[in-house]
């Protein structure tokens, strides 16, 4: 199956009275019926095999729970102070 990419029409083959014009890397442009057609090779549809499977029922996502830890004991926790000044560099 071909596809043409200037008027997007869908040949089976090319035509036996086509002539090639150019060959390039990704298709052809042929001369046929008096239309200029740039021919390139159609993908097949059933090529499923490329993608992964679709799935029917997939899980639902599990939730995600934290732990919860326990508050420090009172002699663990320092409190901060903030110093009266800021000491500063040497330059």
């Amino acid at each position: 199956m071909y596809r043409c990419r200037i008027c997007s029409k869908e040949f089976t083959e090319i035509p036996p009275d086509a002539v090639e014009i150019a060959a390039k890397r990704r298709g052809a442009l042929y001369q046929f019926g008096g239309e200029v057609h740039d021919l390139s090779r159609m993908r097949l549809k059933s090529a499923d095999h490329r993608w992964p499977p679709i799935m029917a029922n997939p899980e639902p996502p599990v939730e995600q729970t934290q732990v919860a830890q326990p508050p420090l004991p009172p002699q663990m926790v320092e409190e901060v102070k903030e110093p009266d000044e800021i000491p500063r560099r040497k330059t």
